[in-house]
């Protein structure tokens, strides 16, 4: 196990600590891809990398503990490790898969790696994270600040490492280990890979007429895209899996709490607190759509957000122990399901000479038996990205067909 000393460390906050014990095991990582015009070099890449990497923190530290047996980021000069394969021999999704299927390990820096898998007109550019370090919206940050310096352009200024709890003026206990024990952090990725199951990555697309046929049939009726997606994966999941006919399934969907707390771009907090119970003896499907919507909204208000981070930081300082975080994450976060949506990615298309033709939303590997839906809006088109361990087959075709049988 490695000890840090305090020198360069820096300590967890409250956010990233639940993050880092959820996934320490390799099973909160997520991979972001993207297709941009004309072939990457590998040098390109590289020195890219390295200037983003520089300019943020996160993309070059570990996970480890420090004298105190206090939780920590290590800092490293390590660079992004990228790997090239070709092209015209895989899709960027059977990338995605592999990529699930190799843990980021917690303990080796930097907790982010690269693959560019060129072809004759285009490239593929496939960027994995570790949870504690980056989500999704951040990571389409990074994607976006990777391709201005491929282009020579200006990117962001240096960002100051600084807890998020600190930006809120939030106290934040030390989260420290009761005892050393062998876990997941030292383990290799192979070995962490065979004890954690085997993750499938599905993914499928509503180019820009279906997509716009969706939007107004739910805006129509007072609904947001969003809300009828959730309400459809909560539904299909009812259709397709039989573990639900005894139980409730409760729907996690995500809510982007940045705009509450003024908090910058490359910041990402998201936490997966709006859950919709779904039943198969339940609603009629707009039914279902209204409460999603009406649950998400609730959980957007500035007052229920703040009262979400004064209890987690409650629980937090009650027993600010790792172990105590992990018994919360394995038996008090429901793992039933999970429908997160990046929404409309605004990023600009053309970076000198490149130009993104497509972006993907992400794979998110979870807990075993989890299936998780990622959605995500580039250029018109919605793409739908299924990442499960044991999860239900069919799941995206049976959610467009509950969408497209909405008249």
């Amino acid at each position: 196990m490695t000890i840090a000393t305090s020198a360069g460390a820096r300590h967890l906050g409250a956010f990233e600590h639940l993050f880092a014990a959820y996934g320490e095991d390799g099973t909160m990582n997520f991979t972001i891809a993207a297709r941009v015009s004309g072939t990457l070099a590998e040098p390109d890449v590289i020195s890219a990398l390295a200037k983003v990497q520089e300019r943020h923190p996160l993309l070059r530290v570990s996970l480890s503990w420090d004298e105190r047996d206090a939780h920590c980021f290590v800092p490293s000069e390590r660079p992004i490790p990228v790997s090239v394969i070709a092209g015209s021999t895989t899709t960027w999704h059977r990338i995605a898969e592999d990529e699930m299927n190799k843990p980021l390990v917690s303990a080796e820096a930097p907790l982010v790696r690269a693959i560019i898998a060129p072809d004759t007109h285009s490239s593929i550019l496939v960027l994995t994270f570790n949870h504690s370090v980056v989500d999704g919206l951040a990571a389409v940050f990074v994607l976006r600040e990777i391709l201005l310096a491929l282009s020579g352009g200006e990117l962001s200024r240096p960002i100051a490492d600084s807890r998020l709890e600190d930006r809120m003026a939030l106290e934040v206990p030390f989260f420290r280990r009761r005892a050393r024990s062998e876990a997941f952090v030292d383990s290799k990725p192979a070995q962490a890979s065979g004890l954690l199951g085997t993750a499938s990555v599905d993914a499928l697309e509503l180019d820009r007429d279906h997509l716009a046929r969706l939007y107004l049939n739910a805006k129509s009726r007072g609904l947001t895209l969003n809300s009828i997606l959730t309400a459809a994966h909560g539904r299909a999941l009812l259709d397709l899996n039989d573990r639900w006919s005894a139980q409730p399934l409760r729907v996690m969907s995500p809510i982007d709490l940045k705009p509450e707390f003024a908090i910058p771009e490359h910041v990402g907090l998201s936490l997966s607190i709006a859950i919709t119970p779904f039943e198969r003896k339940g609603l009629a499907f707009l039914d279902d759509a209204r409460r999603v919507q009406a649950q998400i909204a609730k959980f957007r208000e500035r007052k229920m957000a703040l009262w979400m981070v004064a209890d987690l930081a409650k629980r937090f300082i009650e027993d600010p122990s790792y172990e105590a975080t992990r018994e919360r994450v394995v038996k008090h976060i429901p793992f039933d399901t999970v429908m997160t949506n990046l929404g409309v990615l605004r990023l600009q298309e053309r970076y000198g000479d490149l130009v993104i033709e497509k972006i993907w939303a992400p794979a998110l590997r979870s807990v075993p038996g989890q299936d998780v839906v990622a959605a995500a809006t580039f250029d018109g088109a919605l793409t739908l990205v299924h990442t499960a361990v044991g999860g239900t087959d069919g799941l995206l075709a049976r959610i467009v067909e509950i969408l497209d049988d909405l008249r």
